[in-house]
């Protein structure tokens, strides 16, 4: 797959340098690269609750930066390039990464491509996360946006259409749909999260197929948006268990050894499924927003020496929000935020200078 975008990508450069970029080239000056950049820098503490990292004593591994170059090559043409690097505790360790870098063809305003590396529209505000500034909340509502798991649907590599359409009265619709496929690096917030919670040991994971595609409407009532998400993957996950898998039984002896320490293990991941339904108003200073999420992961998971063990798990949370904004120099927020899961598991026997200071209190109130 890397190869093939690789591909795309020259073809993409070719064609251009064939078409508009030539007579751009000779006719007019060279397009100007435009740089942006940011940089934040967070202190956390927390007394309990320590799910996203050990913050008991505080800690100031907490920070993003990054910076980005682009250029409108013609009228029609953009490209353009990030470089980012964050750490939250283990994760990120300020490792810089290209967060994006892709180009875009406008055809019309009701069809446009890209391709190369694209961020992700996961929910309102995924595209956004990146500069905290943009939002009230230093941590966006974590049973939408969970922090663990941002490094793997923050971007993909591949192919994409959008575009906005007015359908008359009905205010405008936008919409963004991609496939293509991502990688998870065995380093990443997502494989620490899952070897924290399941005894294991991930070595290598490959991703598949990844299609990610949303819609959002801006409705004739001003200030009054509403948007649909939709994140479907296909991965392969392999390691080794970390811990003697026993697992009660209601006849003798009671309880049977699934799995043992050490043994080889196969996870197949078919499915592993968001979607996203997201609702904002936005009336002067104030600002409501909310967004429910609906998660579905089937898991075959394959032990060598073991039991075989298929699983299902279903997410469901949602989150309400508001803030206000009652001068140029403060504003205050808060959220409310709900997740609820369901393990269902089978066994089968073997076989610019801007400074902006936040401080937040957060009480997580309702997790089953």
């Amino acid at each position: 797959m890397r190869t093939t975008m690789k591909m795309i990508f020259c073809l993409f450069v070719i064609s251009w340098v064939q078409g508009e970029g030539v007579h751009a080239a000779l006719t007019e000056e060279a397009p100007k690269i435009n740089i942006h950049g940011y940089l934040s820098q967070g202190f956390l503490i927390s007394s309990r609750n320590n799910f996203i990292l050990d913050s008991k004593k505080g800690t100031f591994q907490f920070n993003e930066l990054g910076i980005n170059f682009t250029a409108q090559v013609t009228d029609r043409i953009h490209v353009g390039i990030q470089f980012a690097a964050r750490d939250l505790g283990d994760t990120g360790n300020d490792k810089v990464l290209i967060d994006w870098a892709f180009a875009d063809y406008n055809w019309r305003n009701w069809l446009g491509l890209r391709v190369g590396k694209m961020k992700l529209p996961i929910g309102f505000y995924s595209k956004t996360r990146d500069i905290d500034m943009l939002r009230t909340f230093i941590l966006l509502p974590q049973g939408v946006y969970f922090e663990s798991f941002r490094d793997t649907s923050a971007s993909m590599k591949g192919i994409g259409v959008y575009g906005v359409v007015s359908p008359g009265s009905l205010g405008n619709i936008s919409y963004q749909a991609s496939i293509g496929t991502t990688e998870i690096d065995i380093d990443s917030s997502s494989i620490q999260f899952a070897e924290s919670i399941g005894d294991i040991h991930i070595s290598k994971c490959d991703v598949g197929r990844l299609i990610s595609g949303c819609l959002i409407w801006e409705t004739p009532l001003k200030g009054l948006r509403a948007g649909a998400t939709l994140f479907d993957i296909k991965l392969k996950c392999s390691g080794n268990i970390t811990k003697d898998i026993v697992v009660p039984v209601e006849f003798p002896p009671y309880s049977i050894t699934a799995a043992r320490k050490g043994d080889l293990f196969i996870n197949n991941i078919p499915k592993y499924q968001i979607k996203i339904f997201s609702i904002e108003y936005t009336w002067n200073n104030l600002v409501l927003a909310a967004e429910y999420l609906k998660l579905r992961q089937d898991m075959d998971i394959k032990i060598i020496a073991g039991f075989n063990t298929r699983m299902l798990l279903k997410t469901e949370s949602y989150y309400i929000s508001g803030s206000y904004r009652f001068s140029n120099w403060y504003e205050l927020g808060g959220y409310y935020s709900v997740c609820n899961k369901d393990l269902i598991p089978s066994l089968t026997p073997p076989g610019c200078p801007i400074w902006i200071f936040k401080r937040t209190y957060a009480y997580p109130c309702v997790s089953t």
